[in-house]
């Protein structure tokens, strides 16, 4: 599904990855685990296409290129970004419609919110409330399903439980599970 080779990524004259080489096969569920400054938020830029990188980045088979983020994220690669950043000002269901209009999908996007919904009940209940007025927790729950609304083959997550209470880090993984399974 997923193939790094040689990945090399740097920020103004400072290597950040050095080297990173990396394959997920579809159905799996890989974790990256290290110390701050470790990289993990630079590789998945890297694969995001939000950061240039030199090395090969493999979607399907298929070498990325320079692909911008956006291409990246219509072809099914989708990044949930550390620190959640939903649109604070917008209602629960705008943000997740703007998955939905990022992501290029057509339609309605009915399917996918009832699987967000499904996964996420306590969207459906705040769906007209103001993303920002939620609690750490929803809102990590809340960029989870607006990347879901983009239907990605790929589902990228930069730090999903940081700051979150144990019983919500509990949630959001048995969500992740649950996704992975479907």
């Amino acid at each position: 599904m997923l193939e790094i080779r040689h990945l090399d990524v740097h920020y103004r004259g400072i290597q950040a990855l050095r080297g990173v080489s990396l394959t997920v096969r579809q159905g799996e569920i890989t974790a990256l685990i290290g110390p701050n400054g470790a990289g993990k938020s630079t590789l998945v830029n890297a694969i995001s296409g939000i950061v240039p990188a030199h090395g090969e980045i493999l979607f399907e088979g298929a070498p990325l290129g320079r692909q911008p983020a956006h291409k990246r994220s219509r072809a099914g690669i989708i990044q949930v970004p550390e620190g959640r950043r939903v649109i604070a000002p917008l209602s629960v269901s705008e943000n997740l419609d703007l998955g939905r209009q990022a992501a290029g999908v057509r339609g309605s996007g009915a399917r996918e919110l009832e699987q967000v919904h499904a996964l996420f009940p306590v969207l459906l209940d705040r769906r007209a409330q103001l993303s920002g007025s939620l609690s750490g927790g929803q809102q990590q729950m809340l960029a989870i399903g607006r990347a879901l609304m983009g239907r990605p083959k790929v589902l990228l997550l930069d730090e999903p439980s940081l700051g979150l209470a144990p019983v919500i880090i509990k949630e959001v993984f048995r969500a992740l599970v649950e996704l992975n399974r479907a």
